[in-house]
């Protein structure tokens, strides 16, 4: 085996135990919360000594960081990915609003919206982190509006961020109600907004 190969299996065992390590997190505070699930716990769940956890994490702070990265990092690019590939905002607004009506969203049997917030309160690591993963939406969202506004099917008078902001807003609304159970048309929402932006005929 060459050098170049040991080396790559080295990095991709890493990667794996890494994630390993993440996943288990996730399900543990998924299932007891942010606090309550101790290292011991979380290397055993994904199968490693806690000597594992320190090779790829320094704090338990990183670890939840991580998760959320994890979480809402996969979310963001599930919904806007199809955008930066060429689809319009009506094909974000549609893959959003069935992740809504299919209980796919907030992230069932992961860590919830209100755990999130709560760690950030504690952690300006995980505050920075969550911010950093909003404004990233936002930026990729306000480009989108951008390309629609080029191809002519939004608005050419509605600000790309001022926009961005106005989705993500509803997004996050979406997290409070649905954590509440508080009922919430999400294609009557999506279809509206769209309206709102559509360039006039």
């Amino acid at each position: 085996m060459s050098e170049d190969t040991e080396e790559s299996a080295r990095a991709a065992s890493a990667r794996e135990t890494r994630n390993k390590l993440v996943r288990a997190a996730a399900a543990l505070f998924a299932e007891q919360g942010l606090t309550k699930p101790s290292l011991d716990a979380i290397c055993a769940r994904a199968g490693f000594t806690r000597g594992a956890f320190y090779v790829h994490f320094q704090t338990r702070d990183d670890l939840i960081v991580a998760v959320v990265e994890e979480v809402m990092g996969g979310f963001i690019d599930a919904i806007i990915a199809g955008g930066e590939a060429g689809a319009e905002l009506p094909m974000i607004v549609s893959t959003f609003t069935f992740a809504v009506e299919s209980g796919s969203f907030p992230f069932p049997g992961s860590v919830r919206p209100h755990q999130i917030l709560e760690a950030c309160s504690r952690s300006d690591k995980l505050r920075g982190k969550y911010v950093e993963l909003l404004a990233n939406a936002r930026d990729r969202l306000a480009e989108t509006v951008r390309r629609g506004q080029a191809g002519g099917t939004i608005r050419e008078d509605a600000d790309p961020q001022a926009v961005a902001q106005l989705l993500l807003a509803t997004v996050l609304g979406v997290e409070v109600a649905t954590e509440l159970d508080v009922p919430y048309d999400a294609r009557g929402v999506g279809n509206l907004l769209l309206a709102m932006l559509a360039r006039p005929a």
